[in-house]
């Protein structure tokens, strides 16, 4: 599971450079969506991974840690 979660980040951290590349290097000839379309790729990302996050808890197989002071 918590590969999964690694993996998750991965991708969203890599979509997020993506759509950094797009905004600073694409000057918009071929495609103007480019950057739009990255962006909701790592909003959808985000949201599964808080979905996973959620569904690891409530089945157990992720435990919360607490702070200690």
């Amino acid at each position: 599971m918590k590969l999964l979660v690694l993996l998750f980040l991965g991708f969203i951290v890599f979509s997020l450079f993506q759509g950094m590349y797009y905004l600073a290097k694409d000057s918009g000839d071929r495609d103007k969506t480019r950057v739009v379309r990255a962006l909701t790729v790592r909003i959808t990302l985000s949201l599964a991974l808080f979905g996973l996050l959620f569904l690891g808890y409530l089945t157990g197989l992720l435990q919360p840690q607490g702070l200690e002071f």
